[in-house]
């Protein structure tokens, strides 16, 4: 043996070693693991996230502020409606009437004008031809009554002294009665001669202003039509100033009112309320996404829906909440790790 040992000592010591070498590697060689099963999607309580994250208390008491606004102004009797008084049209109607009068009269003494103009230019134009006409009728009569003055200025001589004076005072009436019917009837033709001039003075006259009555007519009718729009109009901007005074001064009214406080505090309160909810969503979409990339996710679940009773799921006392957890061999859990990023958010950054 001992033989054995110094002549084969170099081979046993190498074997030795080998047989310690594969020992060590046997040991220290890990368990070969099974396979599992690629997850892809993961889920979060999205309640337990939105109460981790610093500004949620803050929303909470916003849209709880938002309830109650909307509560005290949803009940309100609206506000009743003030119309603004009835415009008197007299003050307008008189002085359409008085305009119209101005133009009426204006209008009326152009044209009488007009006319005595016309009428003084046909009377000059024909006044020989009247006057030569009137001293023909007077010149057919003017012998037979200067033949009866002569009979009566010389009745005496002409009869004898046998002729008593009842006789000739009967015959002088004859004649003095025959003087008088000529010179009615002269008078008679010189005036229907002189009502011929006239009446050609007039038809003239009229042929020469009947258009220019009509043109002025027409003008004046146009005015008043133009004064009664005039009139309309400003009786309109009357009523429309009223009425713009009278809901100026009801919205003054209001702007002091409670009810208008209210209202504009509920405004503000919503879109608070509403940025901070964006902004909440945000950072827990941006934290997920994060996630998801970390754990090489393809989806990122909440369990349940993030909704708005999800927001505020204490609210809504009386709403009733149906559904199902995510449940499945394929999906990861980040909740807690979700909860701990909204915990690292800086409460003055959230604010």
């Amino acid at each position: 043996m001992e033989k054995l040992w110094q002549t084969k000592r170099s081979e046993i010591l190498a074997g030795g070693a080998c047989l310690l070498v594969l020992l060590a590697v046997f040991l220290l060689m890990p368990e070969r693991e099974v396979p599992m099963e690629e997850r892809e999607i993961g889920t979060v309580r999205i309640a337990e996230v939105l109460a981790a994250h610093p500004s949620y208390e803050r929303l909470k008491a916003l849209r709880a502020e938002e309830r109650t606004l909307t509560m005290l102004l949803r009940d309100l009797p609206k506000t009743p409606e003030i119309k603004p008084p009835e415009t008197d049209p007299a003050p307008f109607e008189d002085s359409v009437w008085q305009k119209n009068a101005q133009v009426v009269i204006s209008t009326r003494v152009e044209l009488e004008r007009e006319q005595k103009r016309l009428t003084e230019v046909y009377r000059k134009q024909t006044q020989a031809d009247y006057e030569a006409r009137k001293k023909a009728i007077d010149d057919e009569y003017l012998n037979a009554i200067l033949n009866i003055n002569l009979k009566i200025d010389n009745q005496r001589a002409m009869h004898g002294p046998q002729v008593s004076e009842e006789d000739l005072a009967r015959e002088r009436a004859v004649w003095e009665r025959q003087r008088e019917l000529l010179k009615e009837e002269r008078g008679e033709r010189q005036m229907e001669l002189y009502r011929q001039w006239e009446a050609e003075i007039n038809a003239r006259v009229a042929a020469r202003i009947e258009p220019q009555q009509a043109a002025w007519t027409k003008r004046a009718q146009e005015t008043v039509d133009a004064q009664k729009a005039e009139a309309e109009r400003m009786k309109t901007e009357v009523e429309q100033r009223s009425a713009q005074e009278m809901e100026r001064a009801r919205a003054a009214q209001e702007g002091k009112s409670a009810i208008s406080a209210r209202a504009m505090r509920l405004a503000a309160v919503r879109a608070e309320a509403d940025a901070l909810e964006a902004e909440i969503m945000r950072d827990i979409r941006s934290r997920a996404a994060k996630l998801a990339l970390q754990h090489h996710l393809s989806l990122v679940l909440a369990s349940p829906e993030a909704d708005a009773m999800m927001l505020l799921s204490d609210t809504e006392a009386f709403a009733v909440r149906r559904y199902a957890p995510i449940i499945g061999t394929a999906t990861v859990d980040l909740t807690a790790e979700m909860v701990r990023e909204m915990e690292r958010i800086e409460p003055a950054a959230a604010q």
